[in-house]
């Protein structure tokens, strides 16, 4: 009794929040093409891919030659980076050029590429800072750009997240675990009894002469494939939770003492794992002095005010005094109750993963909004959680996209609809904000699930723009992680996706907020669920384009 009124009281909330999950009548194609810069551009299926191969390899070089043997390791310690002309006068809008020579273990000039750097520009004193962008020439050299973007003393910093060696153990795992390094299962209901089984985004995992079936939760409509292993004597619309249940162990991977020591070994309770050894970069000269580009110059960029579908520079911003300054359009924090009174009779939907969760919660602080119970509630990964201001007649709902979704409790899979549908149920209009993230929990599969899910959530936002242009779409890319376990969530994988989004929704007239920009310079430690103080700036800036 107490499980039906519980789901009854879900399904009529989740109506209230037109997410039903039951099929929709498919609306006419619409193209998927993903390199779009306007509505005449048209490209093949076969261009698209050449296009995002073309995009991937100029980042992650030619892991096929890479050596595997320890001997041709690269070395953090020899490995240095040097300033392009040190002693040239440097002001503010120049471009400063940073190579990067990488060395083995034996001091000697690496003759191939693969190694992933993150390289930033700050100044401690004025906590301000910016992400620089590091392009690999496949032989061992690599160049870093930044935009000297304020006036002081501003230091150079490269880190070596992952030599070439671990890049090459990690594609290699990937290859033999595509689809299960993490494990996923489901659980029926049916009278007073349950059953619980295994799923997959890949079929050929749940072959297993013990269960009596297959349970197939695809959605070609939406680019979800999702199969789930049919227990004897139920069927498969009992099928009501889901829940992560870890991923493989170190054990597991069949690794070799010389392939697990290009990692850092990390202990814990609950089991060893490998993680980036996110190595610190010496350079013979680290900083270079900047001056005004003329006197009395302003230190601020003129402008345009913030409308979706604006270009963004190389980077599309910078912190300064711990603020995220804009270099796209023109950005002013507001007070709480000026947020009000420009968010009165809006909605916002936050649709993805728990880093919005993160958004919304900052947010309902900001703006003293009541939360509101949820019996479908499970999990903070999961949600669904939903705020109302009533003064301002202001609401909000955080919901997370279908699985994969890496939750270890139970959740109701319901309200895991794909992120399609709940798009395509969606009214619209100017009072309604979408805001969507993908990445996180796709970051152990292979990239072309994302790629698929990414593909059907455009031409989503193609249908919903279509019927109401006044909708503002906000797109929020992947943030970098802490790299903990690089066969669970990894920046290697992760700036792969951040890369792919940008291209697949370039085009749209939607706000995009460059989470990986914001994180990747931040002034913190990385971590996948970033601190408030940085999920403040990415709020306030998604914000100034709602209050123009």
């Amino acid at each position: 009794m107490g499980a039906a009124v519980y789901l009854f009281l879900g399904r009529v909330i989740e109506q209230s929040w037109r997410l039903s999950t039951q099929p929709v009548q498919t609306p006419p194609h619409v193209s998927r093409n993903i390199f779009l810069n306007s509505s005449q551009y048209k490209t093949t299926p076969e261009e698209e891919g050449a296009r995002l191969s073309s995009l991937l390899q100029e980042f992650s070089g030619s892991y096929r030659d890479i050596p595997p043997g320890n001997d041709t390791t690269t070395s953090a310690e020899f490995t240095q980076f040097h300033i392009v002309n040190p002693g040239s006068v440097f002001r503010v809008g120049d471009v400063l050029f940073v190579t990067i020579r990488a060395m083995d273990i034996f001091n000697r000039e690496k003759t191939h590429g693969g190694d992933f750097f993150r390289a930033k520009i700050y100044t401690e004193k004025t906590k301000s800072s910016a992400p620089g962008r590091v392009r690999d020439y496949g032989n061992g050299t690599y160049g870093v750009t930044f935009r000297l973007l304020w006036e002081g003393d501003v230091t150079v910093s490269v880190r070596m997240i992952h030599t070439s060696s671990a890049v090459r153990v990690m594609k290699l795992v990937a290859e033999n675990f595509p689809f299960n390094r993490s494990r996923y299962q489901r659980k029926y209901i049916y009278g007073n009894k349950s059953s619980v089984s295994w799923c997959s985004l890949n079929l050929n995992d749940l072959k297993d002469p013990l269960d009596d079936g297959i349970c197939d939760f695809s959605d070609s409509y939406a680019g979800v494939q999702w199969f789930c292993q049919k227990p004897r004597d139920v069927t498969c619309e009992q099928s009501v939770f889901h829940r992560h249940n870890g991923a493989l162990t170190l054990d597991n991977l069949g690794l070799t003492e010389e392939e697990m020591g290009h990692f850092k070994l990390r202990v814990t309770k609950t089991g060893n794992g490998l993680e980036a050894i996110k190595a610190t970069i010496q350079g013979k000269n680290t900083t270079v002095k900047v001056t005004a580009n003329f006197p009395g110059a302003s230190r601020e960029e003129e402008l345009p005010s913030c409308v979706p579908g604006l270009p963004a520079p190389v980077p599309s911003g910078y912190y300064r005094n711990g603020r995220w300054v804009s270099r796209i359009c023109a950005t002013t924090k507001l007070a709480p109750l000026e947020y009000k009174k420009c968010l009165q009779n809006k909605t916002i939907d936050f649709l993805g993963d728990s880093t919005l969760r993160q958004w919304i919660e900052f947010l309902a602080k900001l703006l003293d909004m009541d939360r509101i119970p949820d019996p479908y509630f499970t999990s903070d990964t999961v949600g669904p959680e939903r705020f109302m201001e009533p003064t301002w007649n202001i609401s909000s709902r955080y919901q997370s996209h279908g699985p994969p979704v890496k939750t270890l409790v139970w959740s109701n899979a319901s309200v895991m609809s794909s992120l399609v549908r709940v798009i395509d149920n969606i009214a619209g209009g100017p009072n309604r904000v979408v805001v969507i993230t993908l990445g996180m929990h796709f970051s152990n599969h292979p990239l072309d699930v994302f790629i698929r899910r990414a593909r059907a959530v455009r031409d989503a936002i193609l249908r919903l723009l279509s019927r109401q242009p006044e909708t503002i779409i906000v797109m929020k890319t992947p943030n970098t992680s802490s790299s903990r376990s690089f066969y669970y969530t990894d920046d290697w994988s992760l700036f792969q996706m951040y890369l792919v989004m940008k291209e697949i929704f370039s085009g749209l007239s939607v706000v995009f907020v460059d989470a990986w920009e914001m994180t990747d310079c931040q002034f913190h430690e990385d971590n996948i669920h970033p601190p408030n103080d940085v999920i403040g700036e990415e709020v306030a800036y998604m914000l100034a384009y709602v209050c123009v």
